[in-house]
């Protein structure tokens, strides 16, 4: 701006997000001079109204020097809110890993799996939200600021809050279960003997430590994780979270294994197990073993030899099947469920089918019988309370049928299960799906899995 285009020359510049204003001035002449004023009223014919630093307009007036890019007004910026957020002492992401040594045994005994607490333990704290802090623009306008975003300290079993609600306490001695954001805490037996005579039977709620071995037709139940630091002998089993056996299964065709989570073992020999999770071992000798996830056998031996194994993801090992050509069944694809279902609803579609048929035959005779005799009540009642349970019975056949049409589509297009080992011996059977493969000769490095309906061998 020019003032009468002869004192000065002025040019008011507003920032983006309008917090700021700059003022640059030109005199034109040595002894013109400006009163401040006319500078506020420069200001305001811009729209700036506050912030004005008064104390550089004065500077302005007594200099009345030319200068650029001054920062002639300052508003208050407006500021957000931080989000609360949750900070938990013990690492959500702890697991147990058996640690392979230079000789190529793998230990089973230092794994760093029991993370334990105690009562009174602090396992996460929160840190609330802040408010927003509204900002004045130097045009006077107000611009709100947005307060953090609350989350919720959620708690489970054996847990409680602090009195202002910021600290998550454990509440027994035990160890810490998330269930996505939920913290728990599963109370801990551990037992320093043998699962025997002296101790009879065990069943606990919560997470169980042996440090001794389980030895034959005992059990051992539990809710959480259990741990045996020892054998398992011809014992049952049933583990509602992860296992760990140290130092292995000798079953004597007696054992009985059931767990949730995932199974950490030394080796199996001659039990029946089933596993919800992934298997990882050194070796499985003539055992019945179930998997829904994958079967991993490595280590030293690294060895599946007799009895079945069944996965419904993959299966690795260092070698399948011995030199002496003992059978060796593997099965991949089918999770363990979707099997048993399969087995049950092919008897009872079997089953209603004959069923189905028998009573239609008897409809279809009440049917003529009334077509003779029209007045004939007791076949017309009884065709009545036939047709009924035929329609019913027809319906539940259709339905039944369906699904196991699914089931059956299910197993024959099974897709990425596959058996990878070293050595595959003769006398090992592999079932895909609906397909078998039988090994007739000593595979090497090989992945037998199932590509366009057809069961492959393939190199590594």
């Amino acid at each position: 701006m020019t003032d009468e285009s002869k004192r000065f020359e002025t040019t008011i510049r507003i920032s983006d997000d309008y917090y700021k204003a700059f003022l640059s001035i030109e005199f034109n002449g040595s002894t013109t001079s400006i009163k401040s004023e006319e500078i506020l009223d420069l200001l305001k014919e811009k729209n700036v109204v506050f912030g004005i630093k008064h104390n550089v307009v004065e500077q302005i007036c007594k200099t009345c020097k030319s200068d650029f890019n001054i920062l002639i007004a300052e508003g208050i910026p407006h500021e957000n809110g931080t989000d609360a957020t949750i900070d938990f002492t013990v690492s959500k992401e702890h697991k147990a890993k058996p640690q392979i040594l230079d000789d190529g045994r793998v230990d089973f005994k230092n794994m760093g799996f029991v993370e334990l607490v105690s009562e009174g333990d602090i396992l996460a704290v929160k840190t609330p939200p802040t408010k927003g802090k509204n900002g004045t623009t130097v045009t006077g306008k107000i611009i709100k600021g947005r307060d953090g975003k609350e989350v919720v300290l959620k708690i489970g079993k054996n847990m409680r809050l602090s009195s202002d609600g910021l600290s998550a306490i454990a509440d027994a001695d035990g160890t810490i279960v998330y269930d996505n954001d939920r913290i728990s805490v599963i109370k801990s037996l551990e037992i320093k003997t043998d699962v025997g005579v002296e101790t009879g039977n065990i069943t606990f709620q919560g997470q169980v430590i042996i440090n001794g071995n389980v030895t034959n037709g005992y059990s051992v139940e539990c809710d959480g994780d259990l741990i045996i630091n020892g054998v398992v002998e011809g014992a049952k089993l049933i583990a509602g979270g992860n296992m760990v056996i140290s130092r292995g299964v000798q079953g004597h065709d007696k054992a009985e294994i059931k767990c949730s989570g995932d199974l950490t073992v030394n080796f199996i020999n001659s039990a029946d197990v089933y596993v919800r999770g992934n298997i990882e071992a050194s070796a499985i000798m003539n055992s019945n073993v179930k998997c829904d996830g994958r079967v991993v056998v490595k280590g030293k031996k690294g060895l599946i030899v007799g009895g079945e194994i069944t996965s419904k993801s993959d299966i690795e090992a260092n070698t399948v099947g011995s030199e002496m050509g003992i059978i060796t069944s593997i099965k991949l694809g089918v999770d363990i469920e979707t099997i048993e279902e399969l087995k049950a609803l092919t008897t009872e579609v079997r089953e209603l089918i004959d069923m189905h048929d028998k009573l239609e035959k008897s409809v279809k005779l009440l049917k003529a019988k009334i077509d003779m005799d029209p007045e004939d009540q007791r076949s017309v009642f009884m065709y009545g309370k036939y047709s009924a349970n035929f329609i019913k019975m027809d319906t539940e056949l259709s339905e039944k049928r369906l699904r196991l049409k699914m089931l059956n589509e299910l197993v024959n297009n099974i897709r990425g299960a596959q058996l990878k080992a070293n050595t595959i011996f003769p006398g090992t059977r592999v079932k895909i799906g609906n397909g078998n493969y039988y090994v007739k000769y000593a595979l090497s490095h090989s992945i037998i899995t199932k590509d366009r309906g057809e069961i492959v061998v393939t190199g590594y």
